[in-house]
This record gives C-alpha cells, structure tokens and sequence, in this order.
C-alpha cells in the first residue's frame, strides 16, 4: 500500500471515529432533555395531562415529555428515587415512609390540608355512635398507611388503643367489600373510597379533622431541581393553575375521573369540593405538618427514624 492509500485509509477512519463519538455525545445530550412525568389518578395530574399545556411548553423549549402511570404512592416514589422520572405526586405519608427508607427527593410544592377527604366509616344503621364505641369492634384499615395513622390517633384521643379494637387488615377494594357484607364493623379510608361508600348511605364517624393532617405533595428529583430549575417552577406553575381551574368549577375534572377510574363523576364532584387543588410552593405550615407526620409515627412505631426534612426541601430561586 502506497503513501497516500495509508493517508486515505486513515482520514477515512478518523472521519469515522468523529461520526461515532458525535452520534454518542448527541444521544447523551438528548436523553438529559427528557422530562419524565409520574402521575396517579387524581384530578390535578390527569387535567394537567389532559390539557397538554405543559408538555406544549417544554416541547417549544426543546424537551421531549413522557406520562408514567402509577397506582400507589409508594411505587411513584420508588421511580423517583430511582430516577426513572422526574417528578411524581404523593400523599403525605408515603412520602415519609419512602424517606425512612432512605429515598432521596425533593419536596417542591403542595395542596392544602384536607382532613374531610379522610375519615372513619360506619354503616347507616350502626350501633357505633362515637369513636368509644369501636372498643371491642372490627375495624379495617390498610396497614401502615395514612389509614392506621388516622385510626391510631382518634383511638389516643378517647384513652383508646389499637389493642381496644379487632384490627382487620386489608386494602381498600377488598375491605369495601368486607364492609359492604357486614364482615367488618367499620372501615377507615381515604377518598375516593370514602366519597363512594358515603353516597351508597354510609355514615362518616369521624374525619381527619382537627387530629391529623392530610396533604397532597408534588416531589422532584434532587438532580431536576439542580440543573433545570427553570422546569421545576414552570411544573409548578401550570399544576397551580390547573389546581385553581378545578377549584372555580370541579366538572371536567369529575369528568375526567369518571372515564379514568369508572367511578361516577357525581362521587368525584365530592371528593374534588371538599377539597383545596390549589397547588402552592412548600410554606411553613407544610413543613410543620409533615414533622408533626414524622414524630408521630415515629411515636406509634410505623417508621424507624427520626427524620430532618431541611436538606429535602426545595424552594424557588426568587424566594
């Protein structure tokens, strides 16, 4: 082989070697403009989804979006700790129970408490009249969830126990159905549940008001909120505006609800009026809420640390 096929052969092969080296730097770069979305079946994240106004958003500013579905806060919290996407929304308790376990997120925005979206459920003709009268009854609950919290606490309040009662362990779709048949005495549960059974004449015994709280929370990884904080705020931003469109007129969300999970859209109009969707940057009374959470469970033994939410915090950069 002459000079020049030696030269020839090598500049075809260093054209070659740039070509793979730039295709490699370029799917790098394009994988970090994903934005990835986990969401549950409630009416602030569907309608956000739903309206595509987000997702427009990003996608003129170069980003690609992807919705994740979930069915549970514990298993949206798993993909965020994973960083199999970016954001999620969870219930409170969750998200404390995913911190014990030494998940790492961030905290970037709520809902306002809803204690009535909670509550302990007794049928329209019971013989239980007060929290008292659950001594010696059985009563179901998911276990280590926001159910036994709620449960637990009312019991304190009436020098009661969990002891005192016939715990029956069993999650919400299959405790609807004990408590439906007579099998359980009563039933302590969330919304949308909760709504359901009401609207079939069941009777609410007692909410979560005034004994625990209860708060929606959107999170973010730690690495979103590090290197693309301009996202995080504009997420914020269009949830807070859907959360305020619910809350002047809840229809479109029910409806919306109603295709998603088949319960009638009537049941979703209660669970959406009686509470705030109001998205709002983290404030003080989140955080005192969340370490009011976190003693208490602590407390009664459903967590095992002792938990300091300063470093899972995130606050806008204007603020």
């Amino acid at each position: 082989m002459d000079y020049f096929s030696k030269r020839n052969m090598f500049i075809l092969f260093s054209i070659l070697l740039l070509s793979v080296l730039f295709a490699g730097c370029s799917a790098i770069a394009g994988s970090s403009d994903e934005i990835k979305i986990g969401y549950q079946k409630n009416g602030t994240t569907l309608t956000l989804k739903n309206d595509g106004e987000l997702q427009k958003e990003l996608e003129d500013l170069g980003y690609t979006v992807t919705w994740s579905e979930f069915n549970t806060g514990s298993s949206i919290l798993e993909a965020l700790n994973s960083g199999s996407i970016d954001f999620a929304g969870a219930g409170d308790i969750p998200s404390i129970f995913a911190l014990d376990k030494g998940s790492d997120f961030k905290y970037i925005a709520s809902e306002p408490s809803a204690p009535t979206s909670e509550g302990i459920l007794v049928s329209e003709n019971s013989d239980i009249q007060s929290l008292e009268d659950l001594k010696g009854k059985k009563v179901a609950y998911n276990n280590a969830s926001i159910a036994q919290y709620l449960l637990t606490k009312s019991l304190h309040a009436v020098d009661l126990s969990i002891d005192d009662i016939e715990s029956v362990i069993l999650n919400p779709p299959d405790a609807s159905l004990a408590f439906e048949k007579g099998e359980v005495d009563a039933w302590v549960v969330w919304d949308p549940y909760l709504a359901d059974a009401e609207s079939r004449g069941n009777v609410v015994l007692q909410t979560a008001e005034d004994i625990v709280p209860y708060r929606s929370f959107y999170f973010a990884t730690s690495e979103i909120t590090e290197e693309a904080t301009e996202v995080v705020e504009l997420f914020i931003e269009h949830l807070s505006q859907v959360g305020k469109s619910i809350d002047a007129d809840p229809t479109e969300a029910a409806e919306l609800l109603e295709e998603a999970t088949k319960i009638p859209s009537a049941t979703w109009g209660t669970v959406l009026a009686r509470k705030q969707s109001n998205v709002q940057f983290i404030d003080n009374q989140a955080i005192e809420d969340l370490q009011v959470e976190a003693k208490d469970l602590l407390d009664i033994g459903l967590i095992n640390n002792e938990i300091d939410f300063t470093e899972n915090i995130w606050y806008p950069e204007n603020e």
